[in-house]
């Protein structure tokens, strides 16, 4: 009698516990299906990019719109990855899912310059260091008469900071420092005007060139080490043009 009854309490126990796996399963799969949401799709892409055409960045992550949501939840760092793998111009990549949206930030590699150095040429990258080359390719200035690499850092970062067209007209950067400004910098344009600077606020004042060079009839001096000045070549300070007070960088 005894073997009967445990053979009756097995019965009834085999049909809840299989009760409790097919539930059990069953929240597994809407879990899944929550999470990953196959019928749902991509509605907007955005790019971010400085130079490069955002449709290679499109390609690249392989994600337009109507493409399936669960292609990229849970993958937007393997999908940063394979972008900056693809190309060599792309130093780093950030990929966002929101709702229906993708937000893809690009960050391009930018020559902050070239330095001779011991008589041999550097390239100096966007975050200041210096890899060896054969000669400058004239897509960056060249910079001279810097005695400190902390220096070079320091204006490697602020120059790729700046505008792109910004970027592209300035040819030279000096260290030429003087009894007034220990830091003073001669910057070089390509539109044949000659800059004088300061190391500490060269990646802010430089921003107010291309208004000041607009205004002025023929090609001279801009000076931004203390306030902001323009003059033609050849003659003095005295005679200024285009003067601009800024309180902020008066030398105390």
């Amino acid at each position: 009698m005894a073997v009967v009854t445990n053979k009756k309490i097995l019965k009834k126990k085999r049909p809840l516990q299989l009760w409790i796996s097919l539930a059990t399963f069953g929240v597994f799969i809407i879990g899944i299906l929550l999470l990953l949401q196959p019928w749902r799709t991509i509605k907007t892409i955005n790019i971010n990019t400085m130079m490069m055409p955002t449709d290679k960045i499109e390609k690249y992550a392989n994600i337009k719109q109507q493409t399936p949501y669960w292609r990229i939840v849970g993958q937007t760092k393997f999908i940063a990855q394979h972008i900056v793998k693809q190309d060599d111009q792309i130093d780093s990549a950030q990929v966002i899912l929101q709702g229906s949206q993708v937000n893809i930030d690009i960050v391009e590699k930018v020559t902050a310059g070239y330095i001779e150095q011991k008589k041999g040429w550097y390239v100096i990258n966007r975050e200041g260091q210096l890899d060896k080359v054969q000669n400058p390719e004239g897509n960056a200035p060249v910079y001279s008469g810097f005695k400190s690499n902390q220096d070079v850092k320091q204006l490697a970062k602020e120059f790729v900071a700046l505008e792109l067209t910004l970027r592209q007209n300035i040819s030279q950067i000096i260290y030429s420092p003087n009894k007034d400004n220990a830091n003073r910098l001669i910057v070089i344009m390509n539109d044949g005007n000659t800059v004088y600077a300061t190391l500490d606020t060269f990646g802010r004042k430089i921003n107010y060139y291309p208004g000041i060079a607009a205004q002025m009839p023929v090609k001279g001096i801009i000076d931004l080490q203390f306030g902001a000045y323009s003059y033609v070549y050849g003659t003095s300070r005295t005679n200024t043009t285009n003067k601009k007070t800024d309180n902020n960088d008066k030398q105390k």
